[in-house]
């Protein structure tokens, strides 16, 4: 075999003005994918690396109500500091690379009217972020991944009748888990994470099901702001399925996400990427993009290596260029007590 020079016949070659339009347009777009609202992404320049676990109770550790073991008499030595740090632990992650590309004819982009290629590559991104999106929910969505206190059917909160679904203004079942999921978020961060830092992240099926509940409309009745924005009279990204951009306090995200499930050319499957009976609260402080090293309270976190990088590699012998989009991360809940995954939930 003859050895090549690299040249743009025989390798890809990167697209940068495509990539920074798709890391605009779908990576890091929130109106096009909901998971940029509640996953933060932390750029990494390594493959493998770890991130610092710390537990929080040394905070929040009083002993006695009249601080026995911090007092300091005059003419005393100071008290001893017995076991006075917070434990921490440093754990691995290690990000994968993953491609998703087409190979179009030469003669088609020419023929075409528009530019094909360009748009596979705007098909590829949406299948790159559909593929990050369901990524980001399975983690999400098991309950292995969660202390045990902080998951719960909905039926087996202290005070419920059952599900959701059926919930009325005396029963009280959505505002009673959502207040008991708070609760658990809050003891286990001694308060660090606040109500308002959190949302409840929900299926399009499980906000239809929420919106025709008598709890939910009788709250809306009377919420001037949640009627508001339900009846499109203030701003509200959740008006079409009927409920407000808040409820009971909590901010709400409706995950629209579909993914298909069957192969080209067999009988089209479409699922919706969260299953309908599994919504979770969680928490992503700060903006989108999380700086590594860094404290973070995020319950999910994309450690991104590579990001939408675009790149073509014409074939001159075939006639044929092969368009892919490149992406190489990893998926991590490191602050799962941060979050509260619901079960049975409609």
């Amino acid at each position: 075999m003859v050895a090549q020079l690299p040249s743009s016949s025989n390798v890809f070659v990167p697209d940068h003005a495509a990539s920074g339009k798709l890391v605009v347009d779908f990576s890091r777009n929130p109106n096009k994918f909901a998971v940029n609202r509640y996953a933060q992404i932390v750029p990494v320049k390594q493959v493998i690396g770890y991130y610092l676990k710390m537990t929080v109770e040394e905070a929040g550790r009083i002993l006695n109500a009249d601080g026995a073991n911090f007092a300091w008499p005059d003419g005393m030595n100071a008290p001893e500091d017995f076991d006075g740090t917070e434990s921490h632990e440093f754990l691995q992650f290690g990000t994968k690379r993953y491609k998703f590309g087409t190979t179009l004819g030469d003669l088609t982009i020419d023929q075409a009217s528009w530019d094909i290629a360009a748009k596979h590559s705007e098909v590829k991104a949406q299948q790159a972020m559909t593929f990050r999106t369901v990524k980001a929910l399975a983690a999400l969505t098991t309950s292995g991944n969660y202390d045990a206190a902080n998951t719960s059917a909905v039926g087996s909160i202290s005070g419920n009748t059952g599900n959701w679904a059926a919930s009325t203004t005396a029963r009280g079942d959505i505002k009673r888990s959502l207040y008991h999921a708070c609760e658990k978020i809050l003891d286990a961060t001694l308060g660090v994470v606040e109500p308002e830092d959190l949302m409840l992240v929900m299926s399009t099926g499980c906000a239809k099901e929420l919106s025709c509940t008598q709890e939910i409309v009788d709250h809306i009745k009377g919420s001037p702001d949640s009627l508001a924005q339900v009846r499109g009279e203030l701003p509200g990204r959740n008006a079409f399925y009927g409920l407000p951009d808040k409820l009971f306090g909590i901010n709400i995200e409706i995950e629209k996400t579909r993914k298909v499930t069957s192969r080209k050319g067999l009988t089209r499957v479409v699922a919706p990427a969260l299953a309908d009976a599994t919504p979770f609260i969680c928490a992503r402080p700060g903006g989108l993009e999380g700086k590594y090293g860094g404290p973070s309270f995020s319950t999910c976190t994309i450690f991104m290596h590579e990001e939408m990088t675009v790149e073509r590699k014409p074939d001159t012998d075939n006639r044929l260029t092969r368009v892919r989009v490149v992406e190489n991360y990893d998926v991590v809940m490191t602050a799962p007590v941060t979050g509260f995954l619901f079960t049975s939930a409609v």
